[in-house]
C-alpha cells in the first residue's frame, strides 16, 4: 500500500511540474528578453510674434534587453 502511494505522489508531482512548466527551450530563449521604456522630455524653440517660445513634448524611448 506504501509503495503505491508513493508512486501516485510521485505520478502527481510530475504531472504537475509538466504542466507548469513551458517548453525548456523556448523558456531558456524568451528568459530576460523585454522592452524598456521611457519617457524623454525634448525641447523646441521656435520664434512667436518676435518672441522665443519654448515647446516642451515628450518622447518614449525604447529598447530591448536580450
Amino acid at each position: 500500500m506504501k509503495k503505491f502511494f508513493l508512486t501516485l505522489v510521485g505520478a502527481a508531482v510530475m504531472a504537475g511540474t509538466m504542466a507548469v512548466a513551458p517548453e525548456p527551450a523556448q523558456a531558456r530563449h524568451w528568459y530576460g528578453h523585454h522592452q524598456v521604456c521611457r519617457m524623454v522630455v525634448k525641447k523646441k524653440v521656435v520664434w512667436r510674434h518676435g518672441h522665443r517660445k519654448v515647446i516642451r513634448y515628450k518622447v518614449r524611448r525604447c529598447h530591448w534587453i536580450w
